[in-house]
């Protein structure tokens, strides 16, 4: 392809600069002209200590020239996503290129690349998700609602624990009252005792205590009742009015757990991580070619 003089004057200038062209999406019909513009290949990595997070980003971009000043505030209008796997070094047979700024040179390349890199610092950001009762963060590719399943997991945890030390104190107040109002082991009761207030209030304390560990058994279930059911027997001694309320604050002090800790696993917030000059690496730079349909 012939080359005029003021494209051989604008190749000298640019010499030292890597060129670089993007094909055609559409190869047939219609006659194409390519456009300069800055093309940077960056890198974002993160290695966040505070957070865990941990990945790189390649960004690759072709940034509008306007004119010989920079740009003071980049906007989405000015800068193309370039599609890396179109990019090539050899021009396209047949391009035709318009003729580049008179300003454009390495050193306006350079400032330009600055002033992107500064863009990114403020203007890219990633989203992450965190619990701060936890204090954790969600991970690479965890989406909220993944985020807020693994919190749950953890929490459950933690109310388990606190579960087997209510348990305990349930425990204990029961044999207090099986002491209290039993008096009597069951391997001393003989098989052939006749009934009696004891062996009855045996038998009503047996009910309750069952009802009791039932409780603490399904405390992590979602289909738990947390109603208090107190029709199931009558009131027939101060045993059993003691159970029944026993049974009672056990429910409602598993269910405040359980509440608790839903709340505190509904408490998800975001936290913006942003890179700073360090996790900004500028991998390549030069002019990029564009091609246009001419109309």
């Amino acid at each position: 392809m012939k080359v005029t003089k003021a494209e051989r004057g604008w190749m000298r200038r640019l010499k030292d600069i890597e060129i670089l062209y993007l094909s055609p999406e559409d190869s047939h019909g219609g006659e194409v002209e390519y456009f300069s513009c800055i093309y940077i290949e960056a890198s974002i990595d993160f290695n966040d200590i505070r957070t865990g997070y941990k990945n790189a980003v390649k960004l690759a971009r072709a940034l509008k020239i306007y004119d010989s000043h920079l740009v003071y505030g980049w906007s989405e209008e000015i800068i193309y996503d370039a599609n890396i796997d179109r990019i090539q070094e050899v021009q396209p047979h047949g391009a035709r290129l318009c003729s580049p700024p008179e300003f454009l040179d390495a050193e306006f390349i350079d400032n330009i690349k600055k002033r992107y890199i500064e863009h990114l610092m403020r203007s890219w950001k990633k989203i992450l998700y965190c619990n701060s009762e936890l204090n954790i963060y969600s991970g690479l590719g965890e989406s909220r609602d993944d985020f807020q399943v693994r919190c749950r997991e953890q929490f459950l945890v933690q109310m388990r624990e606190e579960l087997k030390d209510l348990r305990v104190v349930y425990n204990r107040l029961q044999e207090q009252l099986k002491e209290k109002y039993i008096g009597i082991n069951e391997e001393e009761l003989p098989e052939s005792a006749s009934l009696t207030p004891e062996t009855t209030n045996r038998d009503i304390y047996s009910q309750y205590t069952e009802r009791i560990a039932e409780l603490f058994l399904d405390a992590d279930s979602e289909d738990m009742n947390m109603n208090v059911d107190t029709s199931i027997m009558e009131k027939n001694s101060e045993l059993e009015e003691r159970l029944i309320a026993l049974t009672a604050e056990a429910r409602r002090k598993i269910a405040l757990l359980r509440e608790n800790y839903e709340k505190k696993a509904e408490i998800i917030n975001e936290y913006i991580l942003r890179p700073n000059l360090r996790n900004i690496h500028c991998e390549r730079s030069g002019i990029l070619w564009i091609p246009q349909k001419v109309e």
